[in-house]
């Protein structure tokens, strides 16, 4: 059997694992809506970005990563698990909500594009389009990203728990559209840009082409995007609006991750290997999590009514 097929098979084997103890720990871990959640993001979603996709031309990024390029690319994987780890989160007071967000927006910037995109570039030069910086089919790719950000965007306002206080309208439409537009802006480069080139284009490109399969680079992807929350939930002690609470223990932040999170890297992962491109990926992931973060620069940067 190939690495591949193992590879597929070991992400299920922790996913169903995942699962069964997130049903068994229920009294304390938010199961029936995580699985509500698995159900509407992972399968629906998946499901939407296939269709949504269908007319989108493109050609498989091909690249025949050399073992340096694959070490690179593994312990620089190792290396940002680290210093996720080791990154103390505080909390944000009174007054500092911008200076905290640009301190965020330089460190994940540096770690996860600047680091890595100048070291393929100078020490492989690999081609920008091989990095996703590339328009593709740019007009499909629109239209698609439309469709999505509506579809994900509308689902996120409607039943997203952060935005619970916009649907109970404590604040005005000034406000929400305000603070939407400055968290969509921000969110092009904090998770946007951030986030898809990391993952996406840089890991599971090169995994991708490593393993000789699709799925398999997509579900370790998948895996390693989820786990890569886990410590900002623990370490930041939760989000008071969020599912885990403002206290989630370390167990229940892995299994969140796992079992919620990596799910939408399904979605996120077939967006971009059908597009090949960052351009609907980034404007997909902005506008999921401008929603969610509405209430957050409403209340950090004192939007007036």
């Amino acid at each position: 059997m190939p690495v591949s097929s193992w590879v597929v098979l070991f992400y299920g084997a922790v996913y169903v694992c995942s699962f069964a103890l997130a049903y068994i720990k229920r009294g304390t871990f938010p199961f029936s809506e995580s699985a509500a959640v698995v159900g509407i993001i992972g399968i629906g979603f998946t499901g939407l970005v296939f269709l949504a996709t269908l007319f989108i031309g493109s050609t498989p990024i091909t690249i025949h990563p050399s073992a340096s390029e694959l070490f690179f690319t593994i312990g620089y994987l190792v290396l940002t698990a680290a210093v996720l780890l080791r990154r103390s989160a505080t909390r944000r007071q009174p007054g500092q909500f911008w200076q905290e967000k640009f301190t965020t927006l330089t460190f994940k910037l540096s770690l996860f594009v600047l680091i890595p995109l100048a070291s393929l570039k100078i020490i492989w030069q690999i081609r920008w389009s091989d990095l996703g910086f590339t328009p593709g089919d740019l007009p499909g790719q629109l239209l698609a990203a439309l469709v999505l950000m509506i579809l994900f965007g509308g689902f996120n306002l409607a039943a997203g728990s952060a935005a619970g206080p916009i649907r109970r309208r404590q604040f005005s439409r000034k406000q929400v559209l305000q603070g939407l537009a400055t968290a969509f802006c921000w969110n092009i480069l904090e998770t946007g840009l951030v986030e898809e080139f990391f993952f996406r284009a840089f890991v599971q490109t090169m995994l991708i082409n490593a393993l000789g399969s699709a799925l398999a680079g997509i579900c370790l992807v998948s895996l390693l995007f989820g786990l890569a929350h886990a410590p900002g939930i623990y370490l930041r002690k939760g989000d008071e609006r969020g599912p885990l609470g403002e206290s989630p223990t370390l167990i229940n932040s892995i299994l969140y991750s796992v079992v919620v999170l990596s799910t939408t890297g399904w979605f996120s992962g077939l967006l971009y290997w059908r597009t090949q491109s960052l351009v609907a990926p980034i404007l997909v992931h902005a506008a999921i999590d401008a929603v969610a973060h509405t209430v957050e620069f409403i209340e950090g940067a004192a939007v007036s009514k």
